[in-house]
């Protein structure tokens, strides 16, 4: 049997599979990307804000948006930029979508991989080394509002391309062929990302170069993922 390659296009669609890449690309799963490559220990995420104040200790950050803003109280928010250096041991983040599909994940997925375009590469080796022969990779995107995201889509696109060049036999669903037909609907990364909702929320918020930042494609080498779950919790790291 061959491996099956699913897209999740919105947070309603259900995602069972062997591996799972969550995507957020504006702007969570960029920046845990970011966080962990920095040098941070590990990120947790949570879904509430009173969860994340649950977690403070020494050594401890708290990051995380709500709406596209920092949350009162918080040590930062949820710009890549904001990790470009350590500042702590260990990060707490919670976000309007992108921690939430993560949470969600792990209750789908035997193994879940964390990132967006800037690791692409590094997600697609770590996928096809976890997946068994028969199988099943899906991309699980954060969505925004609750519905589609195309910033996700575009990415789960780019991701379903390159793990069909190295498994060729694998069988893609509507869902990954969606993904793929949005993908190449744009022959850049930027172009994708700034037709999106998610970057129209950014307006006004002082965060806009975000997005270009977000379309930056394979400038890191590593693909975190969940080493430690419970509910309502779980802890991301390299």
């Amino acid at each position: 049997m061959a491996v099956t390659l699913h897209v999740a296009l919105g947070p309603r669609d259900p995602a069972p599979a062997d591996v799972a890449i969550v995507v957020d690309c504006i702007r969570a799963t960029t920046t845990i990307s970011h966080a962990l490559a920095t040098g941070y220990a590990s990120v947790t995420c949570v879904g509430e804000v009173d969860d994340a104040h649950a977690e403070r200790a020494e050594g401890v950050l708290l990051g995380g948006e709500r709406h596209g803003v920092l949350i009162e109280g918080f040590d930062l928010g949820n710009s890549p930029a904001e990790y470009a250096e350590q500042k702590g041991d260990r990060l707490v983040l919670t976000t309007t979508n992108g921690t939430r599909a993560i949470l969600q994940s792990v209750d789908e997925a035997t193994t879940v991989l964390v990132g967006a375009l800037v690791n692409a590469q590094a997600l697609v080796d770590a996928a096809l080394a976890a997946v068994p022969a028969d199988g099943t990779i899906v991309v699980r995107c954060a969505g925004v509002r609750g519905e589609v995201a195309l910033d996700d889509a575009y990415v789960a696109g780019v991701l379903m391309q390159r793990i069909l060049q190295a498994l060729p036999d694998a069988f893609p669903t509507d869902g990954a062929r969606t993904a793929i037909a949005i993908a190449n609907t744009y022959p850049l990364a930027l172009a994708a990302l700034e037709d999106s909702q998610s970057a129209r929320d950014l307006d006004g918020t002082g965060h806009e170069p975000d997005v270009m930042r977000c379309a930056q494609v394979d400038t890191l080498s590593s693909a975190p993922r969940v080493v430690e779950s419970a509910p309502g919790r779980v802890v991301v790291a390299l």
